[in-house]
C-alpha cells in the first residue's frame, strides 16, 4: 500500500498555522475525497475542509452561501495540519485519501489559511480562534 503522507525533502519549506501549543486533533482522522481534488494535487498544510453531508468525505471548504453561513449540505469544518500529496492510481485519478493531523480545537495564523471563508470561521467559533 502507498503512503500518500509528505515527507521532509517533498516540499520547500514548512508552515506552522497552529498559534499555540494548545490544540486537539481529530480522533481517528478523515477521508478526503480524491475526486473533489485536481490529479495529483498537493493539499497545503492550511486547507480549510469540510465534511460534505451526502457523501461523508471531506473536501475543500465551498463558497459561502448569503449570511456568511457554511454552505448547505456540509458540516465538520477542520483545517488539515499536514501536507497530503495525492498520487494517482494506474487510471489517473486520485484516490480517496486519510489524514490524521486535523485540527478541531486550538488558535492559528488567518494568514496562513486557505479557504478560511466568514461562514468557515463563524462555524468553528468557540473551538478555533483566529489570530
Amino acid at each position: 500500500m502507498a503512503d500518500y503522507q509528505i515527507r521532509r525533502k517533498s516540499t520547500s519549506a514548512a508552515r506552522e498555522i497552529k498559534a499555540s501549543a494548545h490544540y486537539s486533533y481529530i480522533t481517528n482522522g478523515i477521508t478526503l475525497d480524491g475526486s473533489k481534488f485536481a490529479a495529483g494535487e498537493l493539499v497545503v498544510e492550511g486547507q480549510c475542509l469540510a465534511r460534505n453531508a451526502t457523501t461523508g468525505k471531506f473536501e475543500k471548504v465551498p463558497a459561502d452561501d448569503a449570511g456568511g453561513v457554511l454552505k448547505a449540505g456540509y458540516d465538520t469544518p477542520v483545517i488539515l495540519d499536514e501536507s497530503v500529496q495525492f498520487v494517482l492510481k494506474d487510471d489517473g485519478t486520485n484516490p480517496d485519501v486519510t489524514v490524521g493531523q486535523v485540527l478541531v480545537h486550538g488558535v492559528v495564523y488567518a494568514g496562513m489559511l486557505k479557504n478560511a471563508t466568514d461562514g468557515f470561521k463563524k462555524a468553528l467559533a468557540g473551538a478555533i480562534r483566529f489570530v
